[in-house]
């Protein structure tokens, strides 16, 4: 894999978090998150923002870390052509890493669509030659009240400088372009046009197959809880439209209180789901083949008796 395939997530300095605390990275910070990191051990996903649950999908996988001059550096394996082609036409185009408490493990990498970056002065990236660069984030945003320091500020100016020069150069080559060829704006409106079918469609591509990839997972969960006795079969059809429903409502979270007495943010989904596994075991739909609580598989020595007096 060639340096084109290393994409910058942090470089030093002094940031605000996504729930606004300061913190500091120093070349030392950035070289132990990469020394530390080991794919075999644990690897670290690539998602759509930042997931609520460790049981979100992954859209590829973060194989290597490396720190250089100040950045760190990330390579990714195992990700969709789909996602390749979301980011080389510039619907994700900021990413932020998230660490675990120790502030040295990689926990995941987020692919941000409208989130503005924390920090600047990384390197545009790509995840494949000839698409078009993203630019790299580092955090959800900055706290409020937080100031930036000078040196961001006059760097930020400069980019805004720059940006305002290119669009004005712009806008004149097209006026002096519909002033001497109508016919070129014509075409360039119907480019515009086609451009925008284009994304819509690209759109309703990824929407279709994320659709798909949280259909299977959401059967598979729901396999599982009929194969523990949580669900019965006649209840699953019903059980996979209601979570379907409560995935369509989206929004915000509600307050689940696990048996260990600790309370979680989660998704009405997740929690519906995390309810059903608190179920009690209905036997009368355990599958009598599969061993049950470390007991031998009961396939071939079913009591009749036994069985009617749990009916």
């Amino acid at each position: 894999m060639d340096d084109n395939n290393w994409i910058e997530i942090a470089r030093t300095g002094i940031f605000t978090d996504s729930a606004g605390r300061r913190q500091t990275f120093t070349e030392r910070d950035l070289d132990d998150i990469a020394r530390a990191y080991d794919p075999a051990k644990r690897d670290a996903p690539l998602c759509f923002g930042h997931p609520q649950t460790d049981k979100a999908p992954a859209f590829g996988w973060v194989d290597r870390l490396k720190s250089e001059g100040g950045r760190l550096y990330a390579s990714f394996s195992q990700v969709p052509d789909e996602v390749r082609e979301l980011v080389a036409r510039g619907h994700y185009r900021h990413v932020s890493m998230s660490l675990m408490p120790d502030r040295v493990s990689l926990r995941h990498v987020a692919l941000l669509g409208a989130a503005q970056p924390a920090i600047d002065g990384l390197a545009a990236v790509e995840f494949a030659d000839g698409g078009d660069a993203i630019t790299v984030d580092f955090a959800a945003g900055r706290g409020k009240g937080d100031s930036m320091t000078t040196e961001e500020l006059q760097r930020q100016v400069g980019q805004l400088q720059a940006q305002l020069e290119a669009l004005k150069a712009e806008n004149a080559t097209l006026k002096k372009q519909a002033e001497t060829h109508r016919q070129d704006r014509d075409k360039a409106e119907s480019a515009k046009n086609e451009a925008e079918q284009k994304a819509e469609k690209a759109s309703a591509d990824f929407a279709a197959y994320r659709e798909k990839v949280e259909g299977e997972r959401r059967e598979a969960r729901v396999s599982e809880l009929v194969k523990a006795g949580k669900v019965t079969p006649a209840e699953k059809a019903s059980v996979l439209d209601f979570a379907a429903k409560l995935a369509e409502l989206g929004g915000g979270t509600v307050d689940f209180a696990a048996p260990d007495g600790k309370t979680e943010s989660l998704s009405m989904e997740e929690r519906y789901f995390r309810e059903l596994d608190a179920r009690p075991v209905d036997e009368r739909s355990v599958d009598f083949a599969a061993p049950v609580h470390g007991e031998p598989a009961r396939g071939g020595n079913i009591n009749p008796a036994d069985l009617t007096a749990k009916l």
